[in-house]
């Protein structure tokens, strides 16, 4: 009863993390509190022997002692302590599958379900500006909508991680692409549509990377993915026309923030820190970035530490040695390039885990590509976990802005499909897709 009373807390953790991270980490913390009553009662101590845990663990340990060294230590050690507890929990998920083997149906039908809601609450907020519970997004011009995630605008992040899950769920419970029915493929569209309405341009960009990588390995999904996208398309274009704003968001501010837009005397070559004649996704982004890496130039080995970013960036920011005014008639400020996080997972790596920790985190992303390769080689069979595969791959893209790598929330989605695809690789029969 425990087993399977934790293989719906496991489906539920997505429904969690909308309600917001707290929820998220009480449902992690009651798997894991379910899991430690088995590993006492049946001693599966084979999960702690896996190479990958063992990888993930040096690696914590490596974030711990770094955190040891950074200018706040506690608030470091604070998050590279505790976070060891994304490897528990995703043994303590790989234990519950295995011990459970009807959980494929439970879990489908909630992943079905939550994504669903979400798809329709947040449609709502498209044509209203409020959603079922009262939620506002915080452009109030509807650029960017964010569902019942209220003022966070991480509604687009949150489907494109989970949508490969979910498309992962799909194809394993029917086992035959041509048994998937009509609501699946209408979720499966409309999850596209909200992510690109979503305004969240990043999210935006890496579902269209998961969609061609699907796309040229898999040939037996191509016409699946041509009436997708033909959907797609349709649903896209109404929506461009039905808010302006959105349109202008989309194309003509984001072709001119690659030209630093509002920055205009700021970016005249002789005034500038760069003399490219285009921006790194933005002007604010390109300052992040150097921030960053001028934080690593001054600790290249082992970084600053786990969070801290935030607290030593006005040391290494872009101090412009005149204050101008921007092409929107504010001032512009004493200095760019600092904030809570560089908006990039591999400059967050280097300027705060330094070089060695980035070596491991590349490795990672190698191996990775190495099986994507494999996979574009020997395209003949798909297995569902493939679906997990190339969306891990997609999450540490590393050409594309994100949020920290080291936020609570953010982990959580990571780790999901993380947990599934190893259960899978490691200890499930495999199943080919027909």
């Amino acid at each position: 009863m425990l087993k399977k009373f934790s293989i719906y807390l496991i489906g539920l953790l997505p429904l969690g993390l909308i309600a917001g991270p707290f929820i998220g980490e009480l449902i992690l913390f009651l798997i894991f509190s379910i899991f430690l009553f088995f590993l006492i009662k049946e001693k599966p101590f084979y999960l702690f022997q896996s190479q990958i845990f063992k990888i993930f663990f040096l690696f914590w340990a490596y974030i711990v002692l770094v955190s040891f060294f950074a200018v706040e230590n506690l608030i470091s050690l604070k998050s590279s302590f505790f976070y060891i507890r994304f490897g528990l929990y995703t043994l303590a998920i790989i234990y519950f599958l295995m011990s459970y083997d009807n959980h494929l149906r439970i879990l489908y039908t909630i992943y079905k379900y939550t994504l669903l809601i979400l798809i329709i609450d947040s449609s709502y907020q498209i044509f209203t500006g409020k959603d079922f519970f009262g939620m506002s997004p915080s452009d109030q011009e509807l650029r960017r909508i964010s569902g019942p995630f209220g003022d966070k605008q991480v509604l687009g992040s949150f489907i494109q991680k989970i949508l490969p899950v979910f498309i992962y769920f799909m194809v394993k419970n029917f086992n035959s692409l041509k048994k998937i029915n009509l609501l699946d493929m209408f979720i499966v569209t409309l999850g596209f549509v909200l992510i690109f309405r979503s305004g969240d341009r990043a999210a935006f960009g890496l579902i269209m990377l998961y969609s061609f990588l699907f796309f040229i390995i898999f040939k037996e999904f191509r016409k699946y993915f041509l009436i997708y996208g033909l959907l797609f398309f349709v649903f896209s274009s109404f929506l461009l026309f039905q808010n302006q704003t959105f349109k202008k968001r989309i194309f003509t501010d984001t072709l001119t923030q690659f030209k630093g837009k509002h920055f205009t005397q700021l970016l005249e070559k002789e005034k500038s820190e760069t003399n490219l004649n285009f921006m790194i996704f933005s002007f604010i982004h390109q300052t992040h970035y150097s921030t960053a890496f001028r934080m690593f130039l001054d600790k290249p080995l082992f970084g600053h530490g786990i969070k801290m970013f935030r607290y030593v960036c006005k040391k290494y920011q872009y101090k412009p040695k005149t204050i101008y005014k921007d092409s929107s008639g504010n001032n512009t400020r004493e200095g760019y390039g600092c904030s809570t996080h560089p908006h990039n997972t591999y400059m967050q790596v280097l300027s705060e885990i330094g070089l060695i920790g980035f070596i491991i985190f590349i490795s990672f992303f190698g191996y990775l590509l190495f099986k994507i390769i494999n996979l574009f080689r020997n395209n003949k069979v798909l297995y569902p976990e493939n679906a997990l595969l190339i969306g891990i791959f997609v999450n540490l893209w590393p050409i594309i802005p994100t949020g920290s790598f080291f936020n609570n929330w953010l982990s959580m989605l990571y780790f999901i499909p993380i947990s599934y695809y190893l259960f899978e690789k490691k200890y499930k029969k495999r199943n080919k897709i027909v």
